[in-house]
């Protein structure tokens, strides 16, 4: 009876009735600069319902993502902006259960009220219009002068930028007249930019000659250390959300077209 009520007045017995605090985790997830948009409204909303986890996010080129995994323990997740890039990464053996998850295709795009009335492709070729064109060593690029080349249009006055970002800068700030870019930023330009009213016929085409799919994968090597079963815990639920109805809205928010999970 002592002991007991010796216990009972005793801090360091009471102790033993409190709750463990809960686990605090980071998990790492590496993904294309066209998911930016998407994926900060996605990370709200999981730090939100999951207070213990903080989600760190790195923009960068998918090919140089996938090429760097296997030197990383801090990425769990891998958002790429391509399947090449994807492919890449599987064939070393860094990521697993890569599922396509969205796409994206460029579109003609101009300055907003489309100043010198761009109404087609061959506008492209009209003299005094400034193009501007993504550099053909990235995607943009290359589907910029597909789609050039498959309508028969060589432009007169070119102005080449490293990425579709960096394009659609230019064209908020009227420094080119038209451009081809990705629809993921022409819709976080926030009506700076816009996409010309083209005919049917070449809306498609555009989108024949620049659509990318997004593909989303975990990286096994992310869920190191003391805390790997938490971390890949939170992983598998942050792409579980990704996929999910709610993932798949700020997916199209951002422009991009969904794919269901």
């Amino acid at each position: 009876m002592s002991v007991a009520l010796v216990c009972a007045g005793s801090a360091g017995c009471a102790a033993t009735d409190v709750e463990p605090t809960p686990e605090t985790v980071t998990i790492g997830v590496a993904a294309a600069p066209s998911l930016a948009e998407a994926f900060t409204e996605i990370i709200t909303a999981f730090e939100a319902e999951h207070p213990n986890v903080t989600v760190s996010m790195e923009l960068g080129r998918s090919h140089q993502i996938a090429e760097g995994l296997s030197e990383r323990t801090d990425i769990n997740i891998f958002a790429s902006a391509n399947e090449e890039s994807m492919a890449t990464a599987e064939a070393e053996g860094t990521v697993s259960d890569p599922t396509v998850f969205a796409r994206n295709h460029v579109v003609v795009a101009v300055p907003s009220g489309n100043p010198l009335g761009v109404a087609s492709l061959a506008d492209f070729a009209r003299e005094g219009v400034r193009v501007g064109l993504c550099d053909p060593t990235v995607p943009c690029g290359r589907a910029g002068d597909t789609l050039l080349s498959e309508a028969n249009i060589v432009p007169t006055d070119v102005t080449r930028s490293p990425g579709s970002r960096a394009l659609t800068s230019r064209l908020a700030d009227n420094r080119v007249d038209v451009g081809i870019v990705y629809r993921t930023d022409v819709a976080s330009s926030r009506g700076w930019v816009t996409q010309a009213e083209v005919s049917e016929v070449e809306r498609e085409l555009a989108r024949s000659a620049g659509t990318t799919r997004y593909v989303l994968a975990r990286v096994p090597a992310g869920d190191a250390g003391e805390a790997a079963r938490s971390e890949a815990t939170a992983s598998d639920e942050f792409v579980d959300l990704v996929l999910s109805s709610r993932g798949r809205t700020a997916l199209l928010n951002s422009g991009l077209e969904a794919i269901p999970g």
